[in-house]
């Protein structure tokens, strides 16, 4: 028996939720900017006056602030102040916490400024990559990513004790699009038997990630430099090879490449571990969070020239390239796909 069809009603009231998305993530990043999730996680109970008084804010402002928040459940009442919605106190206001994504609004408005040319591009099929974009939005989405590193490390590793030995046995490691270098310099201090080496396309990253490195004195152990993965050459210098949130930005015409160049810089046995997201490859994928945010990324980033792969697709690209799938486990939106080398 199939679903009754809504109304006219219920479907300009889902409209009208989805429109609000637009605006909550305004209200994200307006409030970490102010500071005001980070004095509401360090004192839950705060009024809106008191923080409009400790962050020189509007009173009335503040508290409409406040009331918009709690009516999308980012805030809870506490007494006659408020506190942070459960979890929300390390996703927003904890910028140490390796479940921050208290700049992921503020990443996805850099990102709506692509729209303005959507529709001529949409015209001309024209593109314009991640690499074409300032350094402003470059920046942006490097400090936005550099989280998933220790997503890996804290939450996925103990899933995958094998990979995690490798990793503390002092692995060798090339991160393949190493961005600003953030899994660079967080897996050289976790495992600090281990050397790694970063390799990206865009020039600016390479800075960003070099100067990190240095100023974590982590020179002797760890480098990055500029290059694409389908020029890798190195046979067999790495243990593991890891990417986080990249195989998906890897253009298609050199995709096959880049995935035998990983391989072939790989050990025999040697793993690469895939961070990324998948593209539903069913209907109810595609209505369901979080799987359904690949489809959006895939919207968002579709004028940037990038393919979001099917499962199917990264099982192809690793048969093709001399690896098989070894181990797998998900967090959230992302598929970790381990691939040992043949």
């Amino acid at each position: 028996m199939s679903e009754q069809e809504p109304t006219r009603v219920e479907q300009v009231t889902k409209l009208l939720n989805l429109i609000s998305g637009y605006h909550v993530t305004h209200l994200l990043e307006i409030a970490r900017e102010l500071g005001i999730w980070e004095l509401i996680t360090a004192e839950p109970g705060v009024t809106a006056r008191e923080l409009a008084k400790r962050l020189g804010t509007e009173p009335f402002y503040s508290e409409v602030l406040c009331r918009t928040a709690f009516a999308f459940d980012l805030l809870a009442r506490e007494r006659d102040g408020w506190r942070m919605a459960p979890h929300f106190d390390e996703i927003l206001g904890t910028p140490d916490s390796t479940f921050y994504l208290g700049r992921a609004a503020q990443v996805h408005m850099q990102v709506g400024r692509d729209y303005a040319e959507m529709p001529r591009r949409f015209r001309d099929g024209s593109i314009f990559t991640f690499q074409d974009h300032d350094a402003a939005f470059i920046e942006a989405v490097a400090a936005s990513l550099k989280t998933l590193p220790q997503i890996l490390t804290d939450v996925v590793l103990p899933k995958l004790p094998k990979l995690e030995r490798r990793f503390a046995d002092g692995a060798r490691v090339l991160d393949v699009g190493c961005g600003a270098g953030w899994a660079l310099v967080h897996l050289a201090e976790r495992f600090p038997k281990t050397t790694c080496v970063g390799v990206d396309i865009e020039p600016r990253s390479i800075e960003l990630a070099n100067d990190l490195i240095r100023s974590r004195g982590l020179a002797r152990r760890c480098a990055a430099r500029v290059m694409g993965a389908e020029r890798l050459a190195e046979d067999g210098a790495y243990d593991i090879a890891t990417s986080f949130l990249v195989v998906h930005e890897i253009p298609p015409a050199v995709k096959e490449d880049a995935f035998r160049g990983v391989a072939r810089c790989l050990v025999p046995g040697g793993s690469f571990v895939i961070f990324d997201e998948t593209y539903p490859e069913t209907d109810a994928e595609l209505r369901t969070m979080p799987t359904r945010f690949a489809a959006l990324a895939q919207w968002f980033e579709l004028t940037w020239g990038n393919r979001v792969n099917t499962r199917a697709e990264v099982d192809a690209l690793c048969a093709q390239a001399g690896l098989r799938i070894a181990d797998e486990t998900r967090y959230s939106r992302f598929a970790i796909i381990v691939a040992e080398k043949k």
